[in-house]
């Protein structure tokens, strides 16, 4: 056999795999003949799977939908003092979480109007007022917001810590 011959020959071999993994079907797969006269012909209307591999699918498919808590459940054995314990900690996690986002974007805002607003007033290019109509003012606020947020943790009992109380008051 020519060398040239054999390697168009293992071409096409490896071309058709793909497709010959693509009409293969389970032993469990019915072949439906009256979509065939469609003339809309594909694997899809040859191939029909049978009720038992449609609700094993679907049972996977709730399965990997359905929400899990990836942290440790709550169960009936713990005593009451063990999930207060617990949700006190994640609550502070979320608290310390608050206040560090809250001072990063402190920190983007101030970054923003020493480095851009500023720049751009100086060389008057465009109407900065304009395009960055509130951000001094917004910034302000954040500044507010994460002081705000500083003094309500402070206190170092987490149960002591009024976090929701100074937001009322900042509206």
């Amino acid at each position: 056999m020519d060398p040239n011959q054999a390697k168009k020959d293992k071409g096409i071999k490896r071309r058709n795999r793909l497709f010959i993994r693509y009409l293969e079907r389970r032993k469990t797969d019915t072949i439906v003949d009256d979509d065939a006269s469609k003339g809309d012909i594909s694997i899809a209307t040859l191939v029909r799977r049978s009720h038992s591999d449609k609700t094993e699918y679907s049972a996977k498919l709730k399965e990997k939908m359905s929400p899990h808590d990836l942290s440790s459940p709550t169960s009936p054995a713990m005593d009451p003092e063990e999930i207060r314990h617990r949700r006190m900690i994640k609550r502070s996690k979320v608290i310390e979480e608050l206040v560090r986002t809250e001072g990063d974007y402190q920190k983007d805002l101030e970054l923003c109007i020493s480095e851009v607003l500023l720049h751009l007033r100086a060389a008057q290019v465009v109407d900065v007022d304009r395009v960055f109509t509130n951000t001094e003012s917004v910034c302000d606020v954040s500044a507010e917001l994460l002081q705000r947020l500083r003094d309500a943790i402070a206190d170092p009992d987490p149960e002591t810590q009024l976090i929701g109380n100074f937001e009322i008051k900042f509206k």
